[in-house]
């Protein structure tokens, strides 16, 4: 049986490899510097349901809020071969918090499905405190799973995965539609590794039309109009300075100090 899913795709900046003034004096970004990329966990959770339609059918939408930076993470979707893309079309997305996020995600879900299955990366970056998702899954009355490691089973009107625990895993069940988070995927052999772009796709959808929706087109008048959380600034964290010393590791009362030293905080 064919399924259609949802995926919530986003771009970042790229924290990897970060040099120079991150922060202006006015405690905003200093964007000039900054590269972006594609959310790695929300690239998991598109190969998630891309696997999905691959054994079963059905359609994959990718759906992004804002313009696009340095990647357009919606091209890099038909590149992997998704069935259709939505931008909701809002200027920037620095100006808006999780809630109004979720609000214009949860709209463009509505207007774009129905969907068996919604899928979102595990946000763990820009202030987003991991909780797209769940509101996502508030605004659309799904039940949701978080920590998701593998889609173990669908069918039945359930879904079952498994999903991640400290110190483990454990099976859980939910009803259709749901709403999945899909969790990091860390090894090379992890089933949620995305696929590389194809190089006949690239050619294919190189000057694709990309489709999008104001706030007006989802009912909502301006995202400000919404409750709002506004960011007033980042602080950055004064760099630690680590002091070291050198010992003679054959010289074992200075090994003793050290040691001494160490177990008392020094």
């Amino acid at each position: 049986m064919p399924y259609n899913c949802a995926v919530i795709v986003r771009e970042i900046w790229d924290t990897r490899d970060l040099v120079g003034n991150v922060l202006k004096e006015d405690g905003s970004l200093n964007e000039a510097i900054l590269a972006t990329r594609f959310e790695p966990e929300d690239l998991n959770a598109l190969e998630m349901a891309l696997q999905l339609k691959d054994k079963q059918g059905g359609n994959v939408t990718a759906i992004s809020v804002g313009q696009a930076r340095n990647v357009d993470v919606l091209r890099e979707c038909l590149y992997r071969d998704v069935d259709a893309v939505i931008r909701v079309d809002v200027p920037s997305v620095k100006e808006l918090d999780t809630a109004v996020m979720a609000r214009l995600i949860a709209e463009a879900v509505k207007k774009a499905g129905p969907f068996d299955l919604a899928l979102a990366g595990l946000d763990i970056v820009e202030g987003e405190n991991s909780l797209l998702g769940a509101h996502v899954a508030a605004l659309l009355g799904m039940d949701s799973i978080t920590y998701v490691d593998a889609l173990e089973e669908i069918g039945s009107g359930k879904v079952v995965c498994k999903r991640q625990i400290e110190n483990g895993s454990e099976v859980v069940e939910a009803k259709l539609p749901s709403l999945l988070v899909v969790g990091v995927a860390l090894l090379k052999d992890d089933p949620r590794t995305p696929r590389s772009a194809k190089a006949t796709l690239k050619l294919k959808h190189k000057r694709t039309l990309i489709p999008s929706w104001t706030p007006q087109d989802l009912g909502i008048n301006a995202p400000s109009s919404l409750p709002l959380t506004v960011l007033a600034g980042y602080e950055g964290i004064p760099q630690r300075v680590i002091e070291s010393k050198q010992v003679d590791p054959n010289d074992e009362p200075s090994l003793k100090a050290m040691l001494d030293e160490i177990r008392r905080g020094a």
